[in-house]
């Protein structure tokens, strides 16, 4: 198996999902040209301190938005499946790439009543925080078929919450994951001013 280019930050990147990035550090850039050159991919993975999860998303590079005198670049992401990470080594170009391996769900199922509740309960945290969502997002949330990840982009989720979410193997276990968040949500945050921050603080696009 040919080995993939991994890029640990904090951060996780959802199937579908799509994120700017700003790539500055010598090894990306060259990570970048590579995957640019071979119309190839990477693998984003969240970084917990010296740690990466094993389980990660390949993204491909859908617009490079502004390359700068300096070599850095600003681009956007677009994630395409998860995988499961194997196998870590050193490229010699400094970043670190590895084996991997599909990472399925067991179920593929969508008990459409969890999903009613948790539409519901997102849109209640929107409406106790003050916040409207552009029509771009909902439109992208019909088409979507896992519709738990793309709620869980403006959801604020911590990072390990995140991650915790993505490597679940059934969309009904991430529709009860987001149901119970909100509700804990609901149950502890009275203010609406930091609801709204919780909410505007994901980074991911809706185009």
């Amino acid at each position: 198996m040919n080995k993939i280019p991994l890029f640990p930050l904090q951060l996780v990147v959802f199937p579908n999902s799509q994120y700017p990035l700003h790539i500055f550090e010598e090894r990306y850039r060259k990570l970048l040209k590579h995957c640019l050159d071979e119309s190839s991919g990477f693998i984003v993975v969240a970084k917990f301190g010296t740690r990466i999860s094993d389980v990660g998303v390949l993204v491909k590079v859908t617009d490079v938005i502004k390359k700068y005198d300096t070599g850095e670049s600003d681009i956007v992401v677009k994630g395409m499946k998860r995988y499961l990470i194997d196998q870590v080594s050193m490229h010699p170009d400094g970043y670190l790439e590895a084996e991997i391996e599909e990472y399925y769900d067991e179920d593929s199922t969508t008990d459409f009543t969890l999903l009613e509740e948790m539409k519901d309960k997102f849109e209640e945290i929107l409406n106790k925080a003050n916040f409207h969502l552009d029509e771009s997002f909902w439109k992208r949330f019909k088409e979507t078929e896992t519709k738990s990840f793309k709620v869980a982009e403006k959801s604020g989720l911590t990072l390990e919450q995140q991650q915790e979410l993505l490597i679940l193997k059934e969309e009904n276990l991430r529709l009860s994951y987001l149901i119970e968040y909100f509700n804990k949500l609901n149950e502890h945050i009275s203010e609406s001013s930091f609801l709204k921050q919780i909410v505007m603080s994901d980074g991911y696009l809706n185009k």
